[in-house]
């Protein structure tokens, strides 16, 4: 077929321009590469054409844009039978991978007699074609693809028509590199679109967070209370907040919707909770804390559903004295958010340290007023004292019952522990600062080792039990300061005049000195306490001591010069009702050796311990040793009763 390439410069000029406009209204590569195959058409002539370029690896040609091809053949060439730049065997070498690694122009006349490219007699008959010309496309920096121009007949082509192709492959080659310089000015425009909205996004984050900061300080100024900043805080990021001290005590909590308490303490003690906790001690900022849900049923197998809370250090003097809550947020809190709950944890640490000395000015004048109430060199009865407890908020015009907290004996020991005292403020601080009691509010103090607590009788509506009902839950929310001991609660007399305090708070005392060798954890009223009540709100005569005294001598001497143990024997035999079988197993010896002692007793006393009235006598001399034990106890001596 005889070929004429005589394209006049006009049409030479508007395929040009139509490939320039493509590449100005940013069409989508593929788009303009079907344009430059379809121009090679029109303007010299083939019935085929296809734009390749190379694949990201460098290995292979891909047809991106074509104009006469099948879609199959199209399909062969990218998948099944792909064109390789550097095929393995010279043999399976074609055209388009020659001209784009030689950055030259190939051409092949004839299909069907070519031995360098045999390969393409499998190729051609499925599009019908018999000649080609594969034109490398030069970009910048390096070969882009090629233009390869198919035609149905056998044809040796002329130089014009390479040099037709090679400017046609130029003015694709420039298309492309416009393209990819538009796509990354693009990308470049995209990112800095992006950079911007994150920087729009950054300045209004910190400005919220500016707000926070502004919003704290009012706060403080305010004086809101610890109370009114973790409303505040619930308030800003919409979840519930709780604050505690370093015991696990809730002092404040607040939420805008339902509230979602923190883990509690056997959570606590075990798994991540427990160490993330730990974390706390070693860097003060925001920890994640994940926790069984309380609510699922999986709970305890550990498969159930998992509850995200957290939790930063309220700190003072680089000790931790208390926990900043996060629970139940709607989303988990960003960098910012985090920063704002360190700032308010930093707050409540102040609002921490504020009420500490409140309660340190408050426990030492409670204190003062405490001595002078119950000194026992009396105090005169006048206004002063009435007017200092007015002032902190206590009206002593109301009767007042005296209770004593103290701290019962280690498994290990018979006396308190050097360092009850420190326990005991700790027990007066904790009830100071506001241990959840409702309304009563007591006034409070530390005598002798013992937290001394005097309750408005008036909130009593007229029966001891609402006392005891305060009491109780003082005792058992203070019970974890002092664990592994444990509290006792003693019950005094309700006074009603100033110079009564005295006398209610000495017999208070004993009847905890009496209380020393019972089961610890106890509440009792010094009313229950029968005779030993009596006697301690009487007070011991010289002649019921010396009764005691003279019943109790020949025994006593004898356990001090033999160790016995008559008096132990005796006091345990009378407490369990005369029974020999639980007296011997109570003291842990054979009952021939009770019976042996009880014996030994009735000789040194000369009288027999089977008769009512010998054992009334006995009782009440061991009673009045007891007393004077209690009495005794606060100075260190145990006086005769200490062999029980």
């Amino acid at each position: 077929m005889a070929r004429t390439v005589s394209a006049s410069l006009r049409s030479w000029m508007a395929a040009v321009s139509e490939i320039s406009r493509a590449v100005n209204a940013a069409e989508p590569l593929e788009s303009l590469l079907t344009r430059v195959a379809e121009q090679a058409c029109l303007l010299i002539g083939f019935e085929f054409c296809a734009v390749m370029l190379v694949d990201e690896t460098g290995e292979r040609l891909l047809v991106k844009g074509w104009h006469g091809l099948s879609a199959e053949y199209v399909r062969r060439i990218n998948t099944d039978r792909p064109l390789l730049v550097n095929p393995p065997a010279p043999g399976l070498d074609l055209p388009a991978a020659r001209a784009f690694r030689e950055g030259c122009t190939v051409v092949v006349p004839d299909v069907g007699s070519t031995e360098q490219y045999a390969q393409l007699r499998g190729l051609a008959p499925d599009q019908g074609y018999r000649a080609l010309l594969a034109a490398p496309l030069r970009t910048a920096d390096n070969p882009a693809g090629v233009v390869v121009a198919y035609s149905v007949m056998a044809h040796e082509f002329t130089r014009t028509e390479s040099e037709l192709v090679e400017l046609l492959a130029e003015q694709a080659a420039l298309a492309i590199e416009t393209a990819r310089l538009r796509s990354v000015q693009q990308s470049v425009i995209t990112e800095l679109s992006e950079t911007n909205t994150q920087l729009r996004h950054q300045r209004g984050v910190l400005d919220w967070a500016e707000q926070q900061h502004h919003r704290l300080m009012q706060l403080v100024l305010d004086d809101v209370g610890l109370t009114g900043l973790v409303e505040s805080l619930a308030a800003t990021l919409q979840a519930s907040i709780t604050v505690e001290d370093a015991d696990g005590r809730v002092l404040a909590s607040g939420s805008l919707g339902t509230y979602v308490p923190p883990p509690d303490r056997s959570t606590r003690r075990r798994g991540p909770p427990r160490r993330a906790l730990e974390a706390l001690h070693e860097r003060y900022e925001v920890v994640h804390v994940r926790f069984p849900d309380p609510a699922s049923p999986g709970r305890r197998r550990g498969t159930g559903m998992g509850v995200d809370a957290w939790v930063a250090p309220v700190v003072l003097g680089g000790d931790l004295v208390g926990r900043l809550w996060l629970t139940g947020p709607r989303a988990a809190p960003d960098a910012v958010q985090r920063r704002v709950i360190e700032r308010f944890a930093l707050v409540v640490a102040l609002e921490l340290l504020k009420q500490r000395h409140a309660v340190e000015v408050e426990g030492r004048l409670s204190r003062d007023l405490l001595t002078d109430l119950i000194r026992s060199e009396g105090l005169a009865v006048h206004q002063g004292l009435t007017q200092r407890a007015s002032a902190l908020g206590h009206d002593l015009t109301v009767p007042h019952t005296v209770v004593l907290l103290t701290i019962d004996p280690g498994p290990a020991t018979d006396h308190p522990g050097t360092d009850d005292p420190r326990r005991a403020s700790r027990l007066a601080e904790a009830v100071l600062g506001g241990v959840s009691i409702g309304r009563v509010r007591p006034l409070v103090g530390v005598q002798e080792g013992a937290v001394v607590l005097l309750i408005p009788a008036g909130a009593d509506e007229g029966g001891d039990p609402a006392v005891r009902q305060v009491a109780r839950r003082i005792q058992q929310q203070v019970q974890h300061l002092v664990e592994p001991r444990t509290v006792s609660v003693v019950l005094g007399a309700t006074a009603t005049r100033l110079e009564e305090y005295a006398t209610a708070y000495r017999v208070a005392r004993c009847a905890a000195g009496l209380l020393r060798d019972g089961r610890p954890g106890r509440i009792v009223d010094v009313r229950d306490l029968g005779v030993h009540g009596l006697l301690l709100e009487g007070g011991l005569t010289a002649g019921l001591q010396g009764f005691a005294g003279r019943l109790l001598a020949p025994i006593e001497d004898h356990d001090a010069r033999r160790s016995a143990g008559l008096v132990r024997t005796l006091r345990t035999w009378l407490d369990h009702e005369c029974s020999t079988p639980a007296t011997a197993a109570t003291l842990v010896v054979h009952p021939n050796t009770v019976i042996y002692r009880l014996g030994r007793i009735e000789s040194l006393l000369g009288c027999r311990l089977r008769q009512p009235q010998t054992q009334l006598q006995l009782q009440l001399a061991l009673t009045v040793r007891d007393i004077e034990s209690s009495l005794g106890a606060d100075g260190g001596d145990a006086g005769p009763a200490a062999d029980r």
